[in-house]
This record gives structure tokens, C-alpha cells and sequence, in this order.
């Protein structure tokens, strides 16, 4: 019974709309003010002197869990408007596996999803890199998100690596779940899919609350958007979004050590 009701429509999931919209509200209010405040924590205003060692080892711990706390509240609401929905339209109990797969873990097309994940992680670079030059031609000063992580990290270098290992290996899969397995999903049960696309690429952007970065996050929100809706999984948009924010941690840990 499980079975036929998730495979009923391949994009299909059982949670509304406008439950799609409360999740949103409940999860990202509080999501960007806690980012926020964690930004304002280590903002580079009250710093002008390397921390000692052991004082940034010990921040680097409070930043690491609450980033951590961060990006795994964006879990709360796709799990539990999953579960309850499924739990509506299910007489028997609702096994994990089938929330896990009603939010997009499922299994997929390796060598297109491959293909896909190939083109746009090139595709990020490009427009990343045209971004910077526009940036530099015009003469808009705009700090991005990178730019800031690389200052903090000439006065805190262990808090900066705490920040980038979340970034690598915790954010992606819990954004991921959030904005390409509620949110996309469940745009899709009152729009088309453009649409759909369209609207949670710019949740996506608008939610990290980094105007300097808000064009390459956009461009970043469609393509992983339009990677789950073509792939109908989770797994390769997870892939593509790790190895983007792998390398960019990468570039930023060599420019740290002048390379």
C-alpha cells in the first residue's frame, strides 16, 4: 500500500501546498535569524588580533555545534510533515524507509545523473567566475560569503575550518532534504514545474541571507532544483551541492596558507 501511494506520480508527495508554505515560515524565520546571530558572533569588527589558540579552539567547538544545530533545524519540518501525512492517507504505521523515500531518497539514473552533475559543477565555476568579474568591472562592492569566511580566518583559522567541514559535510545533505525534498516537491502540488524550480531557487537564495552572494545562490538553487526534478532523487543534487561547497572550502583553506 506504501508502495503504490509514493509511486503513484513520480514527483507526487502527500503533504499539501500550504503546508509546504507553513513549513517554510516555522523552519526559515528562525533559521536566518540564527544565522544571523552566528555571523554577528563572528563578525571581524571586534577582532584585531589573531585569537590565541586556545580560545580559538574553543569557539571553533560552540561554531561547529551550532552550525550543526543550524542545518540539521531544517530537517524538522520535511520529516514531520512527511510522517504525518503519509500517517493520514495510511492505515498501517508508517515505516522510515518511506518517509526517507517520499523525500526524495530513492534510487536514480547513474550514468544521467553523472552527466548532469558534471555539467553544472563546471557551470557553478563559470558563473561564479563571470559573477566576480561583473562584480570587478563595475565596481560593486558586495561582500560575499566566501570573502567573509577568508577575514575571519586571518584572526580565527580554527573557528574558519569548523565553518567549512559543516559546510562540506552537513549542509548539503540537510538543505538539500529541506529545500529539493519539502519544498520543491511539495511547489510542485500547486505550480508547474518552471515554477517550482524557479520559486525554490529563490527560497534558497533569499534564506542564506548573503545579498553579496544572492545571484550565484540562485543560479545554484535551479540547477539543484532541476537536478531532482530530472533525476527524481535526492542523492545526485546532495553529490553536486557537496562537491561545490568542497571545493570552495578548498580555495579558501589554499588562500589561507597564501596559495
Amino acid at each position: 500500500m506504501e508502495n503504490i501511494l509514493i509511486e503513484q506520480k513520480s514527483h507526487e508527495v502527500p503533504w499539501t501546498i500550504q503546508q509546504t508554505f507553513l513549513g517554510i515560515l516555522l523552519t526559515l524565520v528562525p533559521w536566518v535569524l540564527l544565522a544571523l546571530g552566528l555571523s554577528s558572533l563572528n563578525g571581524p569588527s571586534s577582532h584585531t588580533a589573531p585569537l590565541p589558540p586556545q580560545v580559538d579552539l574553543v569557539n571553533a567547538v560552540i561554531v561547529f555545534l551550532f552550525s550543526t544545530l543550524i542545518e540539521v533545524a531544517l530537517l524538522v519540518a520535511p520529516f514531520y510533515f512527511a510522517n504525518a501525512a503519509l500517517r493520514s492517507s495510511i492505515v498501517e504505521s508508517v515505516r522510515p524507509r518511506t518517509v526517507l523515500r517520499v523525500l526524495g531518497f530513492r534510487a536514480f539514473n547513474v550514468g544521467s545523473a553523472l552527466s548532469w552533475v558534471f555539467v553544472l559543477f563546471f557551470a557553478f565555476f563559470a558563473v561564479n567566475g563571470l559573477y566576480q568579474y561583473l562584480l570587478t568591472a563595475l565596481h560593486l562592492h558586495l561582500q560575499t560569503n566566501d570573502q567573509f569566511i577568508l577575514q575571519q580566518s586571518k584572526y580565527a583559522p580554527l573557528s574558519t575550518y569548523a565553518v567549512l567541514l559543516v559546510s562540506v559535510l552537513v549542509a548539503p545533505f540537510c538543505e538539500e532534504v529541506f529545500f529539493r525534498g519539502f519544498i520543491f516537491p511539495g511547489l510542485l502540488r500547486g505550480m508547474s514545474p518552471v515554477w517550482a524550480i524557479v520559486l525554490s531557487a529563490l527560497i534558497f537564495g533569499v534564506a542564506h541571507a548573503d545579498p553579496g552572494s544572492f545571484a550565484v545562490l540562485f543560479f545554484i538553487g535551479l540547477a539543484l532544483a532541476f537536478v531532482r526534478w530530472r533525476t527524481d532523487s535526492l542523492w545526485p543534487g546532495i553529490l553536486l551541492h557537496m562537491l561545490n561547497n568542497g571545493i570552495a572550502a578548498l580555495l579558501i583553506v589554499l588562500a589561507m596558507h597564501g596559495m
